[in-house]
């Protein structure tokens, strides 16, 4: 059996969803496949299907009153049987705009008002991620409908987890420091980035995470990036281990950045270490419902220059949303911060908070981070290791 949500926690989201469709004048939702960047570009449909992970491409239709559809790329009855949400589960072929079609005029939805979520606007996907040729079919098909973008609408709803998205947040958070674990027993020198790489999602699968999901690891001496690809180099003593590490569970996705060093770490490694974690500590303190992202965000600076003595600063990105994929907000730059500076942190909204820390003079940089939810009384780890540098000694 595969995870799955509650019949009551998809009701929520379909009533939701709904009410919110009419407030727009909006009669049939269209949320795109899409498995890029690990397939977080379809959160939107997994969202109200349940239906995803491995790379499983899905594509819905959503009314605002009749049945969900979900067209699979193809083995829609194996789907059809493992989810209990969705009963109209269909073959797609990967012929989206087609699959809308159909179901549009089996809606009676000619002349209807279609929105298209992922049409643009999407955090990582500006340019939005359903094909031109699908949009162009659907609007040819029926010209006297009206098609508008739902991205930010669907966004907006995601953005506040319920308390069965923030459990399910919980066990990612779990397979994830499983994979620590099995990083640091298997990171010892001679051992090349891939093999490390390869014990690690063994660790996660066997745990009960999925794949594809986001997961950098990079080893070396001196370096502060992780990249996306391992390599085939080999681990030696002195190397620092950079990561971002997600562990997806029911498509739900926690996060930690968990540096390790092979033997003893640089004084000034250690100090960035340090200070990102006084602004871990502070901003966590510090976000409840009500706060604004503007207001952490000065907590965050301010940290910087107090625990650094001058000599240290803030560096992009301090924390963003997690969940089903592109989830918002997120912090990733200056333009986002002039964008949500005056939004309001609720209850439920959950990030990966990450503060990195770069020296006034010199090169480099260190962060160090982990998935954190705003609950009505101020905001909780969801990771339960001590929050510091690994030092491994070899």
């Amino acid at each position: 059996m595969i995870p799955q949500l509650s019949i009551q926690e998809r009701d929520r989201r379909y009533q939701m969803v709904r009410a919110e469709m009419a407030k727009r004048g909006i009669d049939v939702l269209i949320l795109p496949a899409n498995t890029g960047r690990w397939e977080q570009l379809q959160g939107d449909s997994r969202y109200l299907t349940s239906i995803g992970g491995f790379a499983t491409e899905v594509f819905t239709v959503f009314p605002r009153e009749g049945d969900v559809t979900a067209y699979i790329f193809n083995r829609a009855g194996w789907w059809k049987q493992a989810q209990k949400w969705v009963e109209d589960v269909r073959d797609g072929r990967n012929r989206w705009g087609q699959n809308a079609i159909e179901r549009i005029n089996e809606l009676g939805l000619q002349k209807g008002t279609i929105g298209i979520s992922g049409l643009a606007g999407l955090f990582r996907a500006p340019e939005g991620i359903i094909p031109y040729s699908s949009v162009k079919a659907i609007q040819d098909t029926f010209p006297q409908a009206k098609v508008v973008n739902a991205t930010e609408m669907m966004q907006e709803i995601r953005a506040v987890k319920s308390a069965e998205e923030v459990s399910l947040l919980e066990r990612s958070a779990t397979i994830v420091e499983k994979t620590i674990e099995a990083m640091v027993e298997n990171a010892n020198p001679g051992v090349s980035e891939k093999e490390l790489y390869g014990a690690m999602v063994h660790a996660m699968l066997a745990n009960g995470g999925e794949l594809p999901t986001l997961f950098f690891l990079s080893g070396g001496p001196g370096i502060s990036n992780s990249s996306f690809v391992p390599t085939d180099y080999r681990l030696q003593k002195g190397d620092r281990l950079i990561d971002e590490i997600e562990a997806k569970y029911a498509g739900y996705a926690a996060q930690a950045v968990c540096p390790v060093v092979l033997g003893a770490p640089d004084d000034e490694y250690q100090k960035m270490i340090d200070i990102s974690r006084a602004c871990f500590d502070g901003i966590l303190h510090n976000m409840k419902p009500g706060v604004t992202f503007g207001w952490l965000f000065d907590i965050y600076r301010d940290t910087v220059e107090r625990v650094g003595g001058g000599k240290y600063l803030w560096n992009h990105p301090m924390m963003h949303a997690r969940g089903l994929g592109d989830d918002g907000p997120a912090l990733l730059g200056d333009k986002d911060l002039e964008r949500f500076s005056k939004i309001e942190l609720q209850t439920g909204m959950t990030f990966i908070l990450k503060p990195q820390v770069r020296p006034k003079e010199g090169k480099g940089r260190a962060s160090i981070g982990d998935t954190v939810t705003v609950t009505q009384n101020g905001a909780r780890r969801l990771g339960k290791r001590e929050l510091k540098l690994i030092v491994k000694n070899v």
